[in-house]
């Protein structure tokens, strides 16, 4: 009992030493933003950085907001297709064809951005536009949707198929009316992650997004290059993390994290 007692113990210990590890960064940021240094000694002000935010901040963070709702609707209709077949049917060079799809998760953003920035001034001129930049950010988060996908669909009983077209349902309403709806975890775990990823992106929108297009996450990160962690940087850097936050926890108390895995192909 007593070896069971100091076991629990540990795992306990563990568990709050990682959360140490992983909080205290948001912490430190958090801790910046209320307080102010003064010869006296650390003032703490409240919301004071907060409020002096200025305008063309929230304006950033309405673009991300739009720009990462805009990408992850794009990743369903890019992953749905290829994560159907891939669940559905087997065919040769089924696990070569699926490790491509997922490339663009392992490419750098340094190559991705340099790439698409490229493309962009070059041949489709989209380079400094809403399009473009959620066009770009897209077609590197899209496998973040095709994994979840890939895992509910794979996890998905044949039999409701089976009966609706057994009932006279066509292939497109078996899809709509039966498949997604039975699948929606997956779908909002990947609209999770993809949201999440845009919206906190920001080495790729700067080879794409240019000066026509203000982000948070670019704008935050110019503001640390010029002013350092001060108090409203802090401030800035907090609703950042905020909103992720927000996003997460409403996203593990509606859904939970079933669906938050890997697939093995």
């Amino acid at each position: 009992m007593r070896r069971l007692d100091m076991y629990v113990v540990a795992k306990i210990l563990y568990i709050i030493l990682v959360l140490f590890i992983i909080i205290s960064p948001f912490a430190f940021i958090f801790y910046r933003a209320v307080t102010l240094r003064r010869p006296t000694g650390i003032v703490f002000i409240g919301f004071k950085f907060f409020m002096e935010i200025p305008e063309g901040y929230w304006k950033a963070l309405g673009n991300s907001l739009l720009v990462g709702l805009l990408v992850a609707l794009i990743d369903f209709v890019i992953a749905f297709p290829p994560a159907y077949v891939l669940s559905k049917y087997e065919f040769k060079f089924k696990r070569v064809i699926t490790a491509l799809l997922v490339v663009p998760m392992f490419t750098p953003d340094v190559v991705a951005g340099v790439g698409l920035s490229t493309v962009y001034i070059r041949y489709y001129h989209l380079y400094g536009t809403l399009l473009g930049t959620v066009l770009g950010l897209a077609s590197t988060s899209y496998p973040m949707m095709l994994l979840p996908l890939l895992v509910s669909l794979k996890s998905l009983d044949p039999t409701y198929e089976e009966a609706a077209k057994t009932l006279g349902a066509t292939p497109l309403q078996t899809i709509l009316r039966v498949v997604i709806p039975l699948i929606g975890p997956g779908i909002f775990s990947g609209f999770l992650l993809t949201f999440v990823w845009s919206i906190n992106n920001y080495l790729l929108p700067l080879y794409i997004t240019g000066p026509g297009l203000d982000l948070l996450a670019v704008k935050l990160y110019s503001d640390i290059r010029w002013w350092g962690l001060l108090g409203r940087v802090a401030a800035e850097a907090s609703i950042l993390q905020l909103t992720t936050f927000g996003v997460m926890l409403l996203y593990l108390k509606t859904i939970g994290t079933k669906y938050l895995t890997g697939f093995v192909f």
